[in-house]
């Protein structure tokens, strides 16, 4: 159990110093809006082992990817707030409103941010009665955080991230079909 946590925490904390680090790598590029993406992406690229881990049943990296991506996206939401926003609600929604379209679209983002740490500290806090949820709890919260990821991946970005994104999601496709023919 503790294996797999101190794998992560030690993955994560060395992507983390790297997306911080990044900036003096990619001089060309916006400081704040490359560390603010690359947080994003370090803590998308821990929902991604999770799933997988997951699909796959090993629970334990699960638990491991999914508390890191958790924390790793809470330095991401800090990060954005910070050095994006000026911790204004107002300058982020503006923010979400030029990139997608739809500011209110950041309220997805806020729920997005809550459930994970709420599903996080469920898993850490009494992990019998997580263990023995309702199946359909799973299902609403993983489709939801893969339609948040897919929109932040594929829907909204470009290049190599949204090949990226594909990439990922092609995965956990055939991971969840190999699971499910084999139940058959």
């Amino acid at each position: 159990m503790w294996k797999p946590l101190f794998l992560c925490s030690l993955l994560g904390i060395v992507l983390v110093a790297a997306a911080f680090a990044s900036p003096a790598v990619l001089a060309q590029i916006d400081p704040a809006d490359l560390v603010t993406r690359q947080t994003a992406r370090v803590a998308i690229l821990f929902w991604g082992i999770a799933a997988m881990s997951l699909i796959v049943r090993q629970r334990d990296w699960a638990r491991a990817a999914w508390t890191i991506g958790c924390l790793t996206f809470l330095i991401h939401v800090a990060t954005a707030f910070d050095r994006v926003h000026g911790w204004s609600h107002l300058a982020a929604l503006q923010h979400v409103q030029d990139v997608s379209g739809f500011g209110p679209g950041l309220f997805v983002s806020y729920a997005f941010t809550l459930i994970w740490i709420g599903d996080v500290g469920w898993w850490w806090a009494d992990r019998a009665s997580y263990d023995s949820r309702p199946r359909w709890l799973d299902l609403v919260i993983h489709l939801f955080f893969a339609f948040v990821v897919f929109n932040g991946t594929v829907v909204y970005e470009t290049g190599f991230i949204r090949w990226a994104g594909i990439l990922l999601f092609i995965i956990l496709g055939m991971l969840f079909a190999r699971r499910r023919l084999r139940q058959l």
